[in-house]
């Protein structure tokens, strides 16, 4: 019994010392109270916050890209040639055109070797709609009922001094990333034939699409390696994809600018070097030929297509145009 009284008496002491400590310092501890909610509150107000679009965006930036390619439905795209000499370039540019808008470009050549290595569309019928371009290394003068089809063209150029090298090594290593034997005399007939003959094909492949009568637009690969971004918006304009063309994609493109078939080189000067004056001469006669049928349109890049390692230059103001006679001379179409 007395140990209840004890009890309940000091349960009445606390709570009558709990009045009177709340009594005398009840809004000394609201104020602090207050002052930290106002502290916390202010803190909310005033740090950056996350919102769901920041949240978004910053998820956006760090996940991986999708750079996945397809091909499109029957019927989606119609026939639009890829031209250009071998050695230019073509199948770069197809792997650009690519990463930029996901879909697939074919080829009339079927090539299997670059099929096995990503390009799906190699194997595809061009007139099937379900790739973006058709590679066709062709003029317009040796159609068949593939390039018969076509709606228009993308005439790709590239300077017959680096396409004759890069076409000698794909033909002699029988690979796209192979290397050939430079051990040659530069005075080799079989030499300075294949040299005109390239130079002489830079020229006639695009004029003979020119005057196809199709509508067209003209790349440089020289001005594709100097904006890369710039030509391939280009490019998928004329093609009528541009919507296809997201931030996305574009970082696809910068993330993977080489593709499986870059070839690295080895020992150019000595490549270079077996381009005699008489040769220089004669390239650059059919360089300033076909710069006469492009007009100012898309004019040559010179200062890009004239290598260093091609040493002494001859004077190009001094050089004649050349022509290929099959096809209309340029003084009779621009005027």
């Amino acid at each position: 019994m007395k140990y209840k009284n004890w009890l309940l008496l000091t349960s009445l002491l606390m709570i009558c010392l709990g009045t009177l400590v709340y009594m005398y310092f009840g809004d000394e501890i609201a104020l602090r109270d207050s002052k930290v909610s106002s502290l916390w509150l202010s803190a909310i107000q005033t740090t950056p916050m996350t919102t769901a679009s920041q949240d978004n965006t910053a998820h956006q930036r760090h996940k991986p890209l999708n750079c996945t390619v397809r091909l499109a439905a029957p019927g989606t795209f119609p026939l639009v040639a890829l031209v250009s000499s071998p050695g230019s370039g073509n199948t770069w540019v197809r792997h650009l055109l690519q990463q930029a808008t996901g879909f697939y470009t074919g080829s009339r050549y079927h090539d299997t070797k670059l099929a096995y290595r990503g390009y799906m569309g190699e194997l595809q019928d061009p007139t099937l709609g379900t790739t973006l371009t058709m590679k066709t290394h062709k003029t317009s003068r040796r159609l068949d009922s593939l390039e018969r089809n076509a709606t228009a063209a993308i005439i790709l150029i590239r300077n017959p001094f680096d396409v004759t090298i890069t076409e000698r090594n794909r033909v002699n290593s029988r690979s796209h990333v192979g290397m050939a034997s430079w051990d040659i005399n530069p005075q080799d007939e079989e030499w300075i034939n294949n040299v005109k003959g390239k130079a002489k094909g830079y020229m006639t492949r695009p004029v003979s699409w020119i005057q196809s009568g199709l509508p067209y637009i003209v790349v440089h690969y020289e001005n594709i390696l100097e904006d890369k971004i710039r030509e391939v918006k280009r490019m998928t304009a004329f093609l009528n994809v541009s919507a296809a063309v997201t931030k996305e994609r574009i970082r696809c493109v910068e993330n993977n600018t080489e593709g499986n078939f870059h070839r690295k080189y080895e020992d150019k000067e000595k490549m270079y070097a077996l381009f005699t004056d008489d040769l220089k001469k004669t390239v650059i006669g059919y360089m300033k030929g076909l710069s006469e049928y492009l007009a100012k349109s898309e004019p040559i890049p010179w200062e890009r297509c004239l290598n260093p390692l091609l040493g002494k230059i001859p004077n190009v103001s001094s050089i004649k145009p050349l022509y290929d006679t099959r096809f209309e001379l340029p003084s009779k179409i621009h005027t």
